[in-house]
């Protein structure tokens, strides 16, 4: 007769093959822990002809290009308003690239604001037009659905810092701090790897090396490239109409002699006078032959290309 330990055993021998039986059964590894799951961003519902490719043939052989049109793709069937996967081909098609066209970036800093981002963005859906929002992190848990609309019409974020904060009376960690958190907020709500770093105040260190060289060494451990304007439409000059600003905008030179073509122009999404002129601007622009591209698209099309850690005013 077996002893009362060896009995013990034994059952304990029987249960085991059991519960190994019942987890074969269910396709299953025996003892396995479920994987913890997180919730990503959810897909707008569509269904997907399989003789729709991915992608149309792109107007630019380059690997920035392919990897753009692929970022844009996602951001387009996961936070856009098609119907289908023709209608995301179609809108991929409308966003090509002419890489010997005239271009230039609208560019958009403090928001996003319920009011004015709508306002801009409607703007943006009507004329099939894009812009590029370098957002403040406090505002983005209250508009998530304006990120998600910006990223939906093939806009391109960009960082401001969470407060606003001045880069330059900040300390190193301080800095990293405000820049790295509104980077990782982006991509934990909207798998979004920002690239790209306006500097408030565009104060990145000019009057002083030291803080230059520490805020171009966080940009590049970012993989951010700090991007001022090459003219401002002056919207945060409080005497500025809409109408001065559409006046400024459009000039075919500005005080220097500057022209619009790969031109930064800079906006903010914050004054209803902003959104009144686009209104104009966005349809005169396109009537002129300027293809609205984002900063990124602009930079790597120019003869410098988009570098971590630079230092932009200008296209080329």
């Amino acid at each position: 007769m077996l002893g009362i330990g060896a009995l013990i055993a034994l059952l304990l021998v029987i249960s085991l093959v059991l519960l190994i039986v019942r987890s074969v059964k269910n396709g299953r590894q025996p003892l396995a822990q479920e994987p913890e799951t997180t919730a990503l961003p959810t897909a707008s519902p569509m269904a997907e002809p399989t003789s729709i490719p991915a992608t149309p043939p792109l107007t630019i052989q380059a690997d920035w290009y392919r990897e753009r049109t692929e970022q844009l793709y996602h951001n387009l069937t996961t936070y856009g308003n098609y119907k289908d996967a023709a209608a995301v081909y179609a809108a991929l098609e409308q966003m090509q690239i002419d890489p010997n066209g005239k271009k230039l970036a609208l560019t958009f800093d403090d928001g996003p604001d319920s009011l004015i981002t709508k306002q801009i963005l409607d703007v943006l859906e009507e004329n099939h037009a894009r812009a590029t929002f370098f957002v403040k992190g406090a505002y983005i848990d209250n508009n998530k659905e304006l990120i998600r609309r910006e990223l939906g019409l093939g806009c391109e974020i960009g960082n401001h810092t969470m407060n606003h904060e001045d880069l330059e009376k900040l300390s190193p960690a301080e800095r990293r701090t405000t820049v790295g958190e509104l980077n990782d907020k982006m991509y934990q709500l909207f798998g979004y790897r920002v690239h790209l770093l306006r500097p408030p105040y565009i104060s990145y260190g000019k009057k002083d090396e030291a803080i230059r060289n520490d805020i171009v060494a966080m940009a590049s451990e970012y993989e951010l490239a700090i991007v001022n304007h090459t003219r401002s439409s002056h919207d945060s000059h409080e005497d500025y109409t809409a109408q001065m600003m559409i006046d400024r905008v459009l000039a075919e030179k500005d005080e220097l002699g500057r022209g619009l073509n790969n031109a930064i122009l800079l906006f903010h999404d914050k004054y209803q006078k902003t959104a009144d002129a686009m209104k104009v601007i966005i349809p005169a622009l396109q009537q002129q032959g300027y293809q609205l591209v984002t900063v990124s698209e602009l930079l790597n099309c120019s003869n410098e290309g988009l570098h971590y850690g630079w230092i932009y005013s200008k296209a080329d």
